[in-house]
């Protein structure tokens, strides 16, 4: 958009003068060149339309008057002595050259602010994170400005160009703390990562299992307060994972072994109750038929008449009695055993019941967790749909309001270009009015004057 205009005009004495106008931007002046007709040679006027306007230094004649007055909205840009021809293209310089002057003023703001972050900046030894989102904000704001066509090209573009340096400067800083942050990093994860290591190993060489879990537990909580990179926080999240994993397999393959261990020894105790069973039956038949013998010789003595026979007889009946009082005291040795058995049976059906009430209860709670977790995904995912949802809709919006406003551009160049055509049409009709009147007056002035 220039800033300097040059237009034919007249005087206060209605004398034709050459107008070099242009507007002083940071001073919020206009000023204007007046150069009398007879001073403008052809080469003059193609420097001033060729160079002075498009802003170079010209020296102007020595009978050039110059003057300087305010840029007002409601005031024209050109003194009432001074008059031209074309008064559009005055009313439009003044327009644009308002425009101007309050676009260049917030062209020295921005530049002001940018100035101060370009001083902070380049004070920095380290990457500020402030400081990079405080220039991300002020170049969004510009952006706007930009969009909105308040700001002339060349102020957009230097605005544009150093934003860009002062951002190159931010991401050199910003990768050197990157390195340093990553190095930090990896040396505080290769730290835990050695400790996972070492609780992996007891795990595996059969350490108590509730210790190692708990240490698990305070490592987990130790690394989400510590500040990691996503790679890092990634790898040490997955490692945790794994010895919960494992200590979960261990805790479930000893609940086993310990069903099974139970399992056996129920099986063999119950193997053992019934041959217990089977000797103490055989050996209280035992003490039966002794007791019979006995019977039967007490008979025999009391029949017999021979006194070698009733002692031989009463000699057998100790013998019985005493294989009996033998037999006796290991008959209550193996009842006594039967009792044991008996409660150890009890016992590990009562552990086995236990055991299978806390298996049902585990498998309730597992069923549960499921569900929570099931209803939390469903949740998350309906939210995510509706979000998708959402962002459609407003890209549809958006695009709708892009098409409005494409169409209202086209019409309204349509507008200015049918407005032109009009106007281009009633000079052509003007033009052939004045001919037409020419042609009927032939006659000039002076033989009109004759005639008379």
């Amino acid at each position: 958009m220039r800033t300097r205009l040059v237009i034919w005009g007249t005087n206060a004495e209605d004398e034709k003068v050459l107008l070099g106008i242009s507007l002083n931007v940071d001073d919020n002046k206009i000023e204007i060149n007046i150069i009398p007709e007879k001073l403008c040679t052809e080469h003059f006027y193609n420097q001033m339309m060729s160079q002075w306007r498009e802003g170079a230094n010209l020296e102007m004649p020595v009978e050039t008057v110059q003057r300087t007055i305010e840029l007002t909205m409601s005031e024209s840009i050109l003194p009432e002595d001074l008059r031209v021809e074309r008064t559009d293209v005055i009313q439009r310089a003044q327009m644009e050259w308002h425009f101007v002057v309050l676009s260049s003023k917030l062209y020295r703001n921005f530049k002001n602010d940018l100035e101060e972050l370009s001083n902070k900046i380049k004070r920095l030894e380290v990457y500020d994170n402030d400081l990079w989102n405080d220039l991300k904000q002020f170049w969004e704001h510009v952006q706007k400005h930009i969009y909105d066509k308040n700001l002339l090209r060349d102020h957009s573009d230097s605005l544009r160009e150093k934003s860009n340096s002062l951002f190159e400067e931010l991401k050199k800083l910003r990768k050197i703390y990157a390195n340093e942050f990553s190095q930090k990093s990896k040396e505080t994860a290769s730290g835990i990562i050695k400790k996972l290591e070492k609780i992996e190993e007891r795990i595996n060489n059969g350490s108590a299992l509730q210790p190692l879990f708990n240490e698990l537990k305070d490592i987990q909580s130790e690394y989400k307060a510590l500040t990691l990179t996503k790679e890092d926080r990634d790898l040490i999240f997955v490692r945790i994972d794994q010895l919960f994993n494992l200590i979960r397999e261990k805790r479930e393959h000893k609940t086993k072994s310990a069903t099974n261990q139970e399992s056996n020894t129920e099986e063999r105790i119950n193997k053992r109750y019934k041959g217990l069973i089977q000797v103490i039956r055989t050996m209280e038949g035992s003490i039966s038929r002794d007791r019979k013998d006995i019977e039967y010789e007490t008979k025999r003595i009391q029949t017999t008449t021979e006194q070698l026979e009733s002692q031989i007889r009463v000699a057998k009946i100790r013998m019985i009695e005493d294989r009996i009082r033998s037999k006796q005291e290991k008959l209550e040795e193996l009842l006594k055993t039967k009792v044991n058995l008996e409660k150890v049976t009890e016992n590990i059906k009562k552990r086995a019941e236990r055991q299978e009430q806390k298996n049902l209860d585990n498998a309730r709670l597992k069923e549960e967790e499921n569900k929570i977790k099931a209803k939390i995904t469903n949740e998350i995912q309906t939210a995510q749909d509706a979000i998708q949802v959402e962002e459609e809709k407003l890209l549809q919006a958006a695009a709708k309001i892009k098409e409005g406003r494409r169409n209202k551009k086209i019409v309204l160049e349509n507008k200015d270009q049918s407005d032109i055509q009009n106007s281009e049409a009633q000079k052509t009709l003007d033009d052939q009015q004045e001919n037409k009147t020419d042609i009927s007056n032939p006659l000039t002035e002076e033989e009109k004057r004759e005639e008379e």
